[in-house]
């Protein structure tokens, strides 16, 4: 007699909810995903007791048809799907048909729908099992509640052990919801009281304002970039916030979250050198394709997908992400706190009256020549010349010769006219007052007062200098008598694999005797004293890593090199050094950060200076 046969469809249920149904927030996934396929404009979430009590999602969506009631909660019953062709352009967030038999297995459910032009219903199944099925009350759209979960699989229940865990779970996918959906209205309510609400407005900040707070979206910097196949659009944030993981890295593609290693990644390289070592950016980013290039139909929860054409994708991110960062100014902001004390009756600065006297000052003001600050996207020129040949000018007077103490206007030198500034400058014209510490230089503008890292500063420099000019492919340095290594017969196999890599680096490396490799020339940024140690580690770290990546060796090397070389603290410099290092920071390709993320210069406003000595009571 046969052995083989075909399980009851309770038990395939069971079966599936193992993988569908791994948590409450995997029920709130798969029934708020149904309601956004529905159309719905308004969904509320009510969950008690981490969502192990009760889970009730309430949308406003085209609802279920009472013809339709009876495959509800049969598996692979779906209204997404008509052909294996259609499994190549998912457009919809669900299409297996797998989400309510698998939760109907495990839970009890109740269900109450209503289509347009169709009769009302309620349904209630429990373990699989139908308890009722009734006419319910006109309300379009659909009512879902989910009970006792996994009260009929022991096993699963007990392994939900934190509810602090499935809270946080339940808070990340209905975050992740609204950041996709923008123009959809999320509530969602815990045990009574309301966590979040967004409006459904359509405005992607003013969500990340609800969710995230002011810090995030006062420093959320929108981006966008095309290519013939993509097109990616939202909001990243400075890289003066972060956060300890990557989790805060939020994707999706055509408004499905998605969790992709390698876009992740390439994003965090695009904030590189921007950002401390181990901390990661924030990021809001959509990107919309035809639904041929992904393949969403990889794992159960949806979340897993597969490119096509993931190359130009990965580019394309690390462009736009760089590009944005690029065009803004990165300087940030220092916060004050106002400090709880008693308020004193001082009337506030007339601040239209202050910035005329300012500004004013500022026009009229020509430092002593030998001091002379030259900005930093000028025509380079010695300082020699620049005190001979041009008056002080002020960058923030447009077309303006500045006036001299005689009141006549000064000739605008030829150079000047004739070289076009850029379009946006990375650093604005700042003062040179003083050093704090050895360790800081003290600047103003009229916005307010700026501190310079002066080592950070020199780093930045010293990184951008070696990485373009030192650390590059080079004629190299020959050898007269060539360099002989020896290694074990167990790095011998990795040494061969990777030939080709140090020959990349500059390296004439060959293979000498069985365990022998003979160096003729070496690259020219070794520059220690003993290169023959220097090339030996570098052959044996080579050897030993798994993915090595040339440029991102160069990278490394330029930020250590850069370090080493840097003014430390407590170095005093005087004014010309100072201004010296000013100019160099202005012509950097990002002078906002060194090298590790920290940042080179703050910003506390006039604004913020005057709240602290109360002269501002607001």
């Amino acid at each position: 007699m046969g052995q083989i046969h075909v399980l009851p469809a309770h038990i395939q249920n069971k079966i599936a909810a193992g993988e569908v149904v791994e948590r409450p927030s995997s029920i709130v996934k798969e029934i708020t995903e149904n309601s956004l396929d529905a159309g719905a404009t308004v969904i509320e979430v009510f969950i008690k007791n981490s969502g192990m009590e009760s889970i009730k999602v309430v949308d406003n969506g085209r609802g279920i048809d009472y013809e339709d009631r009876s495959l509800i909660f049969e598996r692979h019953a779906t209204s997404k799907l008509d052909t294996a062709y259609e499994l190549f352009e998912i457009r919809s967030l669900g299409f297996r048909g797998e989400a309510l038999a698998s939760i109907g297995a495990v839970a009890k459910v109740s269900l109450q729908s209503m289509s347009e032009g169709s009769t009302p219903f309620k349904m209630v199944i429990s373990g699989g099992d139908y308890e009722t099925d009734t006419v319910w009350h006109e309300r379009p759209g659909t009512i879902i509640e989910i009970k006792d979960l996994f009260f009929n699989t022991p096993a699963r229940l007990k392994y939900i052990k934190n509810l602090r865990t499935e809270t946080g779970k339940i808070i990340d996918i209905m975050q992740r919801m609204a950041l996709n959906n923008p123009d959809v209205s999320f509530r969602l309510v815990f045990d009574g009281k309301d966590r979040f609400k967004t409006t459904g407005s359509g405005n992607l900040k003013e969500v990340i304002n609800i969710l995230y707070g002011t810090q995030v979206s006062s420093n959320a910097i929108p981006v966008s970039g095309t290519s013939p196949d993509y097109t990616i659009d939202g909001f990243i944030v400075r890289p003066e916030v972060t956060r300890s993981n990557r989790n805060y890295i939020n994707l999706s593609i055509n408004n499905r979250h998605v969790r992709h290693f390698k876009l992740s990644q390439s994003i965090i390289n695009a904030y590189h050198t921007l950002q401390p070592k181990d901390k990661y950016p924030l990021v809001f980013l959509n990107i919309t394709m035809d639904p041929k290039l992904i393949d969403v139909n990889v794992h159960p929860s949806k979340i897993e997908v597969k490119l096509s054409k993931e190359a130009e994708l990965l580019k394309l991110m690390e462009d736009t992400v760089k590009n944005g960062l690029m065009e803004t100014q990165l300087i940030p902001e220092v916060e004050h706190k106002k400090p709880k004390q008693e308020q004193f009756d001082q009337p506030a600065i007339d601040f239209t009256k202050r910035e005329e006297q300012i500004r004013e000052h500022i026009d009229t003001y020509e430092p002593p020549a030998k001091h002379m600050p030259q900005t930093p996207f000028r025509q380079e020129k010695s300082m020699e010349d620049l005190q001979s040949k041009q008056p002080y000018t002020n960058p923030f007077k447009q077309n303006t010769p500045v006036q001299k103490e005689t009141g006549k206007p000064a000739d605008i030198p030829a150079f000047v006219e004739q070289e076009p500034l850029p379009e946006k400058q990375k650093l604005p014209y700042l003062e040179i007052i003083g050093q704090l510490h050895g360790t800081y230089i003290i600047m103003q503008n009229e916005t307010g007062m700026y501190l310079m890292d002066q080592h950070a500063a020199q780093e930045r420099i010293k990184y951008e200098y070696i990485y373009k000019n030192i650390i590059k492919e080079d004629d190299g340095i020959p050898l007269l008598i060539p360099y002989t290594f020896e290694f074990s017969f167990d790095d011998v196999i990795t040494i061969d694999e990777k030939l080709s890599e140090l020959q990349s680096l500059g390296f004439d490396i060959e293979k000498s005797g069985m365990k022998q490799y003979t160096v003729s020339r070496y690259p020219s940024w070794i520059k220690a004293q003993n290169p023959e140690e220097d090339i030996n580690d570098l052959i044996d770290f080579i050897s030993h890593t798994d993915h090595f990546d040339v440029k991102k060796y160069r990278e490394e090397m330029s930020i250590m090199m850069s370090c080493k070389q840097s003014i430390k603290a407590n170095h005093y410099l005087d004014k010309n050094q100072m201004t010296a290092l000013l100019e160099e920071l202005g012509k950097c390709h990002s002078p906002y950060t060194c090298p590790h993320g920290r940042p080179v210069i703050i910003h506390m406003t006039t604004y913020e200076i005057e709240r602290m000595f109360n002269r501002i009571m607001k």
